[in-house]
């Protein structure tokens, strides 16, 4: 029987903000990468409790936090005391509830593994992206380590912008334990 990726329990949404994933994975390198451009509208696929949707709320661009769990978006708005400034949206990848042409970038952080329709989420990031939008992909490297969802889940960084016809890769970054692409919509 084929199983499907695995995806992060809500009962260890404590993880996803500890100290030894700042340490791993910092988010605000992951934020200096993007470049971001001031009043961007960006989905945040897979935000879980915010640990990227937040800062990003932060450096002042409008964010869409979608998760397929419940309890991850309810945890997401109580991280962020209860503000609204970021719209949740209960949703299941690779489906993608938004306007077309909404969105100045799609984000998935630790997300991309775990869809098992990647032609679909695809499809589904260009027809939501604007025509220079831009799209954010970071993931666990394909070795061992300590952390992370099953090898056999995990997605090369030389194969992951393959996944993207029609975008062409601005720069990757080969960390320790992820890679970071940032994508463009051509």
């Amino acid at each position: 029987m084929n199983q499907g990726p695995s995806q992060f329990p809500a009962s260890e949404k404590h993880r996803l903000v500890d100290e030894s994933r700042v340490k791993r994975q910092p988010v605000g390198i992951i934020i200096e990468r993007m470049k971001l451009s001031p009043n961007e509208i960006v989905a945040d696929l897979g935000a879980g409790v915010g640990y990227l949707s937040i800062p990003l709320a932060e450096a002042g661009v409008k964010v869409i936090a979608l998760d397929i769990q419940q309890e991850m978006l309810d945890g997401l708005r109580e991280r962020d005391g209860g503000s609204d400034r970021i719209t949740l949206v209960k949703a299941e990848l690779p489906t993608i509830p938004l306007p077309d042409s909404s969105l100045d970038r799609v984000v998935m952080l630790n997300v991309f593994h775990e869809v098992n329709d990647k032609v679909k989420l695809t499809s589904e990031i260009r027809r939501v992206l604007r025509s220079d939008g831009r799209l954010t992909i970071v993931d666990w490297q394909a070795r061992p380590m300590e952390h992370g969802p099953p090898m056999h889940e995990r997605i090369p960084m030389n194969e992951a912008s393959r996944y993207f016809p029609g975008c062409k890769v601005e720069s990757g970054y080969d960390d320790e334990n992820h890679y970071h692409l940032e994508l463009c919509k051509e």
